[in-house]
């Protein structure tokens, strides 16, 4: 019995048989030798891979804590800055009112001075003329009188001459002092 189409002959029947044995062999050979190195090598990778994608992650987050660290101590440091500006400024106010107030200060003080030696002044210039006048009193007065004065005399003369000479002092001061008020 030859078969013409070639399926069932005995020839290639056996042919077919050691070829699925031979391809079971190298199936367990591979699956017994070469698949454990394999597989162990792809563990492996697969391992490192996880690894490095945790790390990443925690690297990406310990970033994020650094970035926001970094966000909060500029920010920090631009409040600081403002306080520091905001307490110069005040300093600079203060030292400015201070600078003021003691230029006002100094200026009142030479003004109180100007006045109290204007004030000097005034009563030596006062004394002096009274002396002055006196003395030309008593000399008018002895011309007038012809005779020398005693001393209760001189001093009522000096009085009476000092006194008038007050009020038209006072009197031309006040006019004087009405004459630049009234401009």
């Amino acid at each position: 019995m030859v078969d013409e189409t070639g399926i069932f002959d005995l020839f290639n029947t056996s042919l077919i048989f050691w070829e699925v044995v031979t391809f079971f062999i190298v199936i367990f050979l591979l699956i017994r030798y070469v698949y454990p190195p394999i597989r162990d090598q792809i563990r492996t990778r697969q391992s490192q891979i996880e690894q490095a994608i945790d790390e990443a992650e925690k690297t990406r987050a310990e970033a994020k804590e650094l970035l926001a660290e970094y966000r909060r101590q500029i920010e920090e440091a631009r409040s600081e800055g403002r306080q520091i500006l905001d307490q110069a400024r005040k300093q600079g106010e203060a030292q400015r009112e201070r600078t003021k107030r003691e230029a006002r200060e100094e200026g009142d003080r030479i003004i109180q001075r100007a006045r109290e030696e204007i004030e000097r002044e005034r009563d030596n210039t006062l004394r002096d003329i009274r002396r002055e006048v006196g003395d030309m009193v008593i000399q008018a007065s002895e011309q007038v009188l012809g005779r020398e004065l005693d001393r209760d005399e001189h001093e009522r003369l000096i009085s009476e001459a000092l006194d008038s000479l007050e009020t038209e002092v006072a009197g031309s001061t006040g006019s004087a002092a009405d004459g630049r008020a009234g401009s």
